[in-house]
């Protein structure tokens, strides 16, 4: 890759939030962290089926920080050995989040997750391995598609064409996706255990089974059921259980094919309904915040059935309050809901540090620490919620919206109510 195009890349990644962690390892690990009975084995189960947090867990435990401790750690559990719960909690918390719906637009970290998946049920007997290689195999076409999007798509478009991957990537690029995601290794101070996976020259099973499990998800997703089968016939590595990777597979491809029949036929009325509202408050002139809250939050609340809708503010004192509110009790949460200006290990606090968003499906899942000073006690029923920070240079603000039903937001609907967010921008310093 020429010099620029690694400048290019590397700031893309650095002004970005990250690569979202799927929100039901997030719950499982946030679980398995507050169960006295589980092990590091146990949390990195869970870790393992989750991107986001495998590649920031490795990240970390082979930064220059931990260096003198880690010796080139590449599997998952060493890592936490090593950094404790304590720096774990700090990583789930400031990684951003989507559902298992919204991963459906994530098209090319949903292909990772499933590789990662299809992979354990390859290999069982090396679960965290193959899991890890199936990850970190295509990092590179990963990481182009997410902070090189436009050359992304001139490198499909020349693919399309008929051109080899490698010559159109290093057409475009200046090296193949492999030399890509090697190079991101690399700078992430991963060992070389992993980045041997992803140039292809490390061990020749686990090599194996990244290269079949990410060709196969591509094809599950794009529901090519004949070429899938035709790959699990040809498939020849020792140990390898076809009957059970067959079924996973059969299952896949109902699932892929049940969600084509479901986005025909039942268009996303509530997506209209919000895009219709953020074209009109896009159009309007509001003078203060809270003028615009109030334009907005009724009709969003009323959509999407939420419970709440509040607007946290930055106060003198250096906490956040609620500014402007709609649904139940709003006079008693903007008296008492406060978010200190102390740092805690919440849910908030890591949105307000590391400006990312951040959505909970289960609040039953989370420790009462993990939520605001007094916040089970004043909104005892809410068993979901999203909080989306407010940020010019610094997040001086939180839009956040909860449940206190079986509802819920999809990623289209998610996509507008963030660029709702975005309207508040000019109200904060």
């Amino acid at each position: 890759m020429s010099a620029p195009m690694l400048d290019k890349l590397f700031a893309a990644m650095r002004s970005n939030k990250g690569i979202p962690a799927l929100e039901n390892a997030v719950r499982s690990v946030l679980s398995a962290l507050h169960d006295e009975k589980k092990g590091h084995r146990d949390v990195a189960i869970h870790i393992i089926e989750d991107f986001s947090l495998t590649q920031k867990v490795l990240k970390l435990a082979n930064s220059a920080m931990y260096a003198p401790f880690a010796d080139g750690t590449s599997s998952v559990t060493s890592a936490l050995n090593m950094l404790g719960a304590d720096a774990l909690l700090h990583v789930v918390l400031s990684t951003a989040m989507v559902t298992a719906a919204e991963m459906e637009n994530e098209h090319g970290l949903a292909k990772t997750l499933l590789a990662s998946e299809l992979a354990r049920n390859v290999c069982a007997d090396q679960t965290e391995d193959v899991s890890i290689a199936a990850l970190m195999y295509e990092l590179g076409s990963l990481m182009t598609a997410r902070y090189l999007p436009d050359e992304s798509a001139t490198i499909a478009k020349k693919i399309a064409s008929g051109m080899e991957p490698d010559v159109a990537a290093t057409d475009v690029m200046g090296m193949t996706l492999p030399q890509v995601g090697a190079a991101v290794a690399k700078r992430w101070r991963l060992p070389t255990a992993i980045i041997s996976i992803i140039d292809g020259s490390g061990d020749p099973t686990l090599v194996g089974v990244a290269k079949f499990s990410n060709t196969v998800s591509a094809l599950i997703l794009q529901g090519k059921e004949q070429e899938v089968n035709q790959l699990v016939c040809e498939l020849k590595l020792p140990g390898v259980d076809t009957s059970r990777l067959a079924t996973l597979i059969a299952r896949k491809l109902q699932d892929v094919a049940a969600a084509a029949q479901e986005n025909s036929t039942h268009p996303n009325s509530r997506q209209t309904v919000l895009s219709d509202l953020l074209s009109a408050l896009t159009e309007a002139r509001f003078k203060t915040a809270e003028e615009l809250a109030a334009a907005m939050f009724a009709e969003l609340s009323q959509t999407l059935k939420t419970a709440h809708c509040l607007l946290f503010m930055l106060t003198r004192s250096g906490d956040f309050g609620v500014r402007y509110g709609y649904g139940k009790g709003i006079d008693e949460l903007k008296s008492k809901l406060r978010l200190s200006a102390e740092f805690k290990p919440t849910a908030f606090h890591a949105v307000i540090k590391n400006n990312v968003d951040v959505s909970i499906a289960d609040v039953s899942k989370l420790k009462a620490s993990a939520l605001p000073d007094g916040y089970t006690g004043l909104l005892p029923h809410v068993n979901k919620f999203i909080v989306l920070p407010i940020a010019n240079s610094r997040v001086c603000g939180l839009m956040y919206c909860d449940w206190d039903s079986d509802d819920l937001i999809n990623q289209e609907e998610l996509a507008v109510v963030k660029k709702l967010r975005q309207l508040f921008l000019p109200f904060f310093p």
